[in-house]
């Protein structure tokens, strides 16, 4: 017995497959996600280039290289800085993030994020 798939059909599932997807921040893909905090309106920029778990986080007070772990439909920027460690983990669903600052300055953040460029 022969299966007969159809273009259509293949095309429908090659377009809902996430794996699939290459500017998919989550997959990979180079990104630029700038973010505001609920707390005090301050920018939050975040980025990756060259499809690594590299990255680039920029606040305030906070500039360096960081690296990225992949969860469940978020990605954790991790950079640690003197004696503070900062994650920053984004919620790729809902654009919103988490900031915690641990060590010596101790601080918290939540706000949201635009669509990654």
């Amino acid at each position: 017995m022969k299966t007969r798939i159809t273009f259509p059909l293949l095309l429908t599932a090659s377009l809902a497959s996430p794996a699939l997807a290459m500017d998919d921040p989550l997959n990979g893909a180079d990104f630029v996600l700038n973010c505001i905090s609920d707390q005090d309106g301050s920018a939050v920029t975040l980025a990756r280039s060259g499809a690594t778990n590299a990255g680039f986080i920029v606040t305030d007070k906070i500039r360096g290289e960081s690296q990225i772990l992949p969860g469940v439909n978020s990605l954790t920027f991790l950079h640690i800085m003197d004696t503070d460690v900062v994650t920053f983990v984004v919620d790729f669903g809902t654009l919103n993030y988490d900031m915690t600052v641990r060590g010596q300055h101790s601080l918290n953040d939540r706000g949201q994020c635009q669509d990654p460029i």
